[in-house]
């Protein structure tokens, strides 16, 4: 987990660089559900065993980090993978089920972009891969 970064620049080449899922975890020290989330998001990059990374930024700290995000509320969960911004995946909240689903559909991406269906066209070959809801179809 990284909860020192000072800037936005610096968070960019951080993504840039990162071959993992990351996670941005907007916080305030003041926000009880960010507090109660802190420990179950240093669990979550346990449990991915380093393919993901949990970056925490201090909305008071750095508000203009916040602010690029359009950052409202706390917390606030964005992702990236492969250097893009996962903007439908933000979550507002600490719905840390939700997290760990996001992060997942993320890891079992192809490069296109599209999640691979664990068993999506199985019992439905007539239906094409854009009218299949991926989501149900994942293996716990």
């Amino acid at each position: 987990m990284i909860n020192n970064v000072d800037n936005l620049d610096q968070l960019r080449e951080i993504i840039a660089r990162e071959p993992r899922v990351v996670v941005l975890d907007f916080y305030a020290n003041w926000c009880t559900p960010c507090q109660l989330l802190t420990p179950l998001l240093i669990d979550m990059e346990k449990f991915f065993l380093n393919k993901c990374l949990v970056i925490q930024i201090n909305v008071e700290r750095y508000p203009r980090i916040a602010d690029a995000f359009g950052i409202v509320a706390m917390p606030t969960i964005c992702f990236f993978y492969n250097n893009t911004f996962w903007k439908e995946l933000t979550l507002t909240g600490a719905e840390i089920g939700t997290i760990y689903q996001n992060v997942n559909i993320l890891l079992t991406m192809h490069d296109d972009g599209v999640p691979k269906p664990k068993r999506a066209l199985r019992n439905n070959p007539e239906k094409s891969l854009d009218s299949v809801d991926y989501n149900k179809y994942y293996d716990s």
